[in-house]
């Protein structure tokens, strides 16, 4: 990644054994649309209560045509699924992490992304599978400006 950027960014290559979430799934018209909707309408603080912890996972299906996005908040969980909550099954497959650490209001998050499918993915040995990606949010701290996200892309080699 470019360092003219002012970005940190670190990845590993990672195989991962078969794991499942557990979320709400939906299409908003446009990227991150759901994360407003299930902390705005209790989903959230359902979650916490059902799984012991807030959604941390985002995982993106892919956007339609017209902008939108499929996307899931979710928490990896092996419980069974609760009524108006939707899962996901992940097979086992390699992963790319990559670790994003900066400011919120520098676009850490939408610069990292830039990097990966500009520069890191295009000379790579590795394609995008077409499992959804997965975005971890290790800490998001909008009072102090500060996050850490972990995207996760499943891949397969060229």
């Amino acid at each position: 990644m470019s360092e003219d950027k002012g970005v940190k960014m670190t990845y590993l290559v990672i195989e991962r054994e078969a794991f499942n979430v557990i979320g709400i799934r939906l299409i908003t018209p446009y990227g991150g649309g759901t994360w407003g909707i299930v902390k705005n309408d209790g989903t959230n603080n359902l979650a916490k209560e059902l799984f012991g912890q807030f959604f941390d996972l985002g995982l993106c299906f892919g956007f339609e045509e017209d902008g939108s996005n499929d996307y899931m908040c979710a928490v990896a969980s092996n419980q069974e699924t609760p009524g108006a909550f939707d899962s996901f099954t992940f097979p086992a497959t390699n992963w790319l992490k990559f670790e994003a650490i900066g400011t919120i209001t520098g676009q850490t998050l939408s610069q990292v992304w830039e990097c990966i499918n500009t520069e890191y993915l295009p000379q790579s040995d590795y394609k995008q599978s077409h499992l959804p990606t997965i975005e971890k949010y290790v800490s998001w701290d909008e009072a102090a400006d500060i996050c850490n996200v972990e995207i996760w892309i499943p891949v397969d080699l060229k």
